[in-house]
Parts: C-alpha cells; sequence; structure tokens
C-alpha cells in the first residue's frame, strides 16, 4: 500500500514540476479584414518601459516574431508580459496594414489569439500617360 502512495506522489509531484518549469507559449494568428491569413507580419513586444526595449533585433527574432504562410506566430510569451497590469501587450507591423497595439489579459488568453488586421487605403493608380485634370477658373476672369 505504501508502495503505491508513494508512487501516485511521484507521478503527481514530477507532473507538477513539468508544468510549471515550462515557458509560455503563445500562438498569435493573423488574418485580414476577410479572415484571409497575413503572411509577413511582425508581432513584437510593447515594453512597459521604452529604455529596456532592444535597439535592434537578429535576424533568427525577426524569423520567429513573423507570421507564416497561415498567419501564425508562436512566440515564448515572458517578454510580452507586464507584471503591473497581469496583460500581454503586443504590436503588429505588416507594409500594407495599419499597425496594431493591444493587450490581452494573462487570465483571457485564448489557446490562439487572433488579430484582425485593417489594410491601408490605397492611392490611385496614375497612367503614365495621363495629363492633369484642367483648372476651371471663376467666370469674368
Amino acid at each position: 500500500m505504501r508502495a503505491v502512495i508513494s508512487m501516485v506522489i511521484l507521478v503527481l509531484v514530477s507532473g507538477c514540476s513539468s508544468v510549471f518549469g515550462e515557458k509560455e507559449i503563445g500562438r498569435v494568428m493573423l488574418v485580414d479584414g476577410r479572415g484571409t491569413p497575413v503572411q509577413g507580419a511582425l508581432v513584437i513586444p510593447e515594453y512597459e518601459n521604452p529604455q529596456n526595449a532592444p535597439q535592434d533585433y537578429s535576424k533568427k527574432e525577426l524569423e520567429d516574431r513573423t507570421s507564416n504562410a497561415q498567419g501564425m506566430v508562436v512566440v515564448g510569451l515572458d517578454e510580452y508580459y507586464w507584471d503591473t497590469d497581469h496583460c500581454y501587450h503586443f504590436r503588429v507591423r505588416r507594409y500594407g496594414f495599419e499597425d496594431v497595439t493591444m493587450s490581452v489579459s494573462r487570465d483571457l488568453f485564448p489557446a490562439v489569439l487572433k488579430i484582425e488586421l485593417d489594410a491601408l487605403p490605397r492611392a490611385p493608380r496614375k497612367s503614365p500617360d495621363s495629363k492633369p485634370a484642367p483648372v476651371a477658373t471663376p467666370a469674368g476672369r
């Protein structure tokens, strides 16, 4: 009987230590307004103290924080977490889309955080041979 109890305690203790020892991993999915995955978006932490923010990221760090073809980024959440408000803070950047800055409570962080990016309005294209429109002058001048 003691052997069984000892074995159960050993299993529970080893299970608990592995759960608490692991780093939290967050899955972030980036989509456009139609729900289509956005590839190539950069998800960086927003720092509570901007002086602690790194000035440059290595190529590997940038690749790890950039969304893949499925719009997914799998990141270690430690850098994104603020102790003061118990939230994760993200900044998302992608050419052609508006920047997004957001925070999510640690208690409410979903299995996959889906962030919708809004496309920037496109300027109308001008054809190379187009001429400027004539300027109307007020009558009598």
